[in-house]
């Protein structure tokens, strides 16, 4: 889920400006992100914060620790920054348990505008992503969310699982056959087929809704 106009040999991680980051962001299907959250958290950590918290924080922090990633091109930022939703999936995880037994403070973000910096600064040179993080945008990629979650869920059950984890989750077919206990052939197959149809379906769920845009439309 990554957009087709972008220059990959271009790092826009090296840019001060958020608007570069926000662009960066967009190209690499937020939405998406959104949809691989949700199956990520367990029932219980749903209770307590949203899909929409952990990307918000999760961005807040790539942002912050931009410099310290090896740019490899948007499919390995995106990696990136599912690396990061886990690690965040899983700090919450660790807070609910401890809360539970009695200790641990409540599910907090990790990162906020105001505690941004190192040093607790929020000047020009490190302000938070413009666009990317505010509570309208968030909003707008939990909608397209919503669209890919209704599309999968019309799916046939063997070709849901193999269209999410290649789409949503970015894991190469041969894992994906691994997890689901299925040939390679097998994997290639289905994947083929599911994004033929999530693909018309989605398309389907977008235009009932009025959404023109196509940013994360699987191409």
């Amino acid at each position: 889920m990554v957009g087709n106009d972008w220059d990959d040999t271009v790092n826009p991680l090296e840019s001060d400006s958020p608007l570069d980051f926000d662009q960066l962001v967009a190209a690499v299907g937020p939405a998406s992100l959104l949809v691989a959250i949700e199956f990520r958290m367990g029932r219980l950590l749903r209770e307590r914060t949203t899909a929409e918290d952990i990307l918000q924080d999760v961005l807040f922090l790539a942002w912050r620790e931009r410099r310290r990633f090896e740019w490899r091109g948007r499919r390995s930022f995106r990696a990136w920054l599912l690396t990061l939703i886990d690690n965040r999936i899983s700090d919450a995880q660790s807070h609910e348990t401890a809360q539970k037994r009695g200790g641990g403070a409540p599910v907090l973000p990790l990162t906020s505008p105001r505690v941004c910096g190192v040093d607790g600064s929020t000047g020009p040179s490190f302000g938070a992503p413009i666009d990317s993080t505010t509570p309208s945008r968030i909003a707008i990629y939990s909608e397209r969310a919503a669209a890919m979650r209704e599309a999968l869920a019309s799916l046939p059950d063997d070709l849901r699982d193999v269209v999410r984890l290649r789409l949503m989750e970015q894991r190469p077919l041969d894992e994906i056959a691994a997890l689901l206990g299925i040939g390679a052939a097998a994997a290639a197959h289905r994947f083929r087929k599911g994004l033929e149809i999530y693909a018309r379906r989605l398309e389907a769920v977008l235009t009932s809704c009025g959404g023109a845009d196509r940013s994360e439309r699987p191409s």
